[in-house]
């Protein structure tokens, strides 16, 4: 969780039964008129039972017994009646007051991947929106409000880490100004970097991702695009690239901004990109990190992942690969997770829960994805398609050769995660025409589930 105060010191980062009643009714004992002397004497020579038991048993004569007399507390007979009323019922059978609901109305917010006929229902989650992708293919496995527009915050850095990656060198020194150091919320998450001060860009990422380091993000923009405003530029381009529809951002670290959101899906489509970045991809699995005294700083800063699920004992997820923590006031917490079980590679993103469930919850969604989906191969082996004709989707530089008629080739068999149940026999497909910066134009065919997306193949030029 982000650090609240400047440190002053470089030392090790740590974040922050139902009682039984008296149901009221009185049993009224018999008592006698006998003469005291002729009792007495009864009773001295043994001879007597006493006539209390003999009346229950129906032997004492009937002149012989008094009407019942309550017990000198109990009711009159119209207050016995009254007492029995609803209103005077006992405590314990009153109705009780309604339990608080322990989950918040986002808990019970519709699961859209749960409504695709045959589809294994996922779980109930606290997050406002969350899914689980497929790193290789892209495929969706998990959908819950992933369009709806959310709040980052920090793990907007995992744009700023790839951005910073893809446009600069690991040994560039970067030189921290006043603008970067002061120029983030005083409270928010920081490692005390001085004006001037110099990292390079890989101590920088470290700082960037494991202590979520926000003057960090501001210097990397500075250093990458010369301004925070042109490295801003430069991540919503790449956001656009990857595909991101509903996603704009206003800075490097994700602090609150109106205007600087992400849905679900698109994050995770970001994340994914993130994760074929292998620099990228060893610095968030990374647990522990130091960086040695600068031009500026004596002292060694120490650098623990607040990722809990791949640090911390209580919340460790076996297969976890990392990812990045959020949090502000708005956006509540956020999640990213990468996990990596046997040949699949699954990212969840967890938006808007509050508190520690987000870890639990992700826990769920990654078992959910890892249990239920599985590869299935849709062609065993390569064999030419089909021919193209002369109006099929042809790019405009291909020779006329090609256009006559082009027999396409499969290089390697199409996948598809999908239920056990489900078979690739019970799939649709879409086919395109897609330029190839290593050759000649290539052919996709995309495979469907009930409209869904699972996976896709390509296929050359034979």
């Amino acid at each position: 969780m982000p650090m609240k105060a400047k440190p002053t010191m470089r030392k090790m980062q740590k974040n922050k039964n139902r009682d039984n009643k008296d149901t009221g009714k009185y049993k009224y004992k018999i008592r006698t008129l006998l003469p005291a002397s002729i009792l007495c004497a009864a009773l001295c020579a043994g001879l007597c039972t006493p006539l209390t038991v003999r009346a229950q048993e129906g032997t004492a004569p009937e002149d012989m017994i008094q009407d019942a007399a309550a017990p000198e507390d109990a009711l009159p007979e119209d207050d016995l009646q009254a007492a029995d009323s609803p209103a005077n019922a006992p405590q314990d059978d009153a109705v009780p007051e309604e339990t608080p609901d322990p989950y918040p109305p986002s808990y019970y917010l519709p699961i859209e991947s749960n409504e695709i006929p045959g589809w294994p229902q996922g779980p109930q989650v606290q997050a406002e929106s969350a899914i689980v992708m497929d790193v290789d293919y892209g495929i969706c496995l998990y959908e819950k409000n992933i369009h709806a527009k959310q709040y980052p915050a920090s793990i907007t850095k995992i744009m700023t880490a790839l951005v910073t990656i893809e446009n600069s060198d690991l040994s560039d020194v970067v030189t921290f100004s006043e603008n970067a150091v002061y120029g983030i919320e005083p409270e928010s998450s920081h490692i005390g970097i001085d004006v001037g001060e110099q990292l390079t860009v890989e101590q920088s990422l470290y700082a960037l991702m494991l202590a979520s380091a926000n003057e960090v993000a501001m210097g990397l923009a500075e250093h990458v695009a010369g301004s925070v405003e042109a490295f801003v530029d430069m991540m919503n381009e790449k956001a656009a690239e990857l595909g991101c529809t509903e996603t704009h951002f206003v800075n490097p670290h994700g602090l609150h901004d109106e205007d600087h959101y992400v849905t679900a899906h698109d994050m995770a489509l970001i994340a994914r990109a993130a994760y074929h970045n292998p620099t990228f991809l060893n610095t968030v699995c990374t647990v522990y990190y130091e960086i040695p005294p600068t031009n500026m700083e004596e002292e060694t800063r120490y650098l623990l992942n607040h990722q809990k699920l791949l640090s911390d004992d209580d919340w460790y997820y076996t297969g976890c690969r990392g990812g990045k923590t959020g949090y502000t006031d708005q956006a509540l917490n956020t999640l990213v997770t990468f996990a990596k079980k046997d040949n699949r590679i699954l990212v969840c993103v967890d938006l808007k829960t509050d508190g520690t469930p987000i870890y639990s919850d992700t826990t769920a969604l990654l078992d959910y994805g890892f249990d239920n989906f599985q590869w299935k191969q849709t062609k065993k082996e390569a064999d030419v398609a089909f021919r193209l004709p002369l109006d099929r989707q042809l790019g405009p530089d291909l020779p006329l050769s090609w256009a006559d008629a082009c027999g396409l080739k499969a290089l390697f068999p199409g996948w598809t995660l999908l239920p056990a149940d489900i078979s690739a026999k019970d799939l649709t497909t879409k086919k395109a025409m897609e330029p190839n910066t290593a050759g000649p134009w290539r052919l996709k065919t995309s495979y469907y589930y009930k409209d869904h997306y699972v996976g896709y193949s390509y296929q050359y030029a034979s």
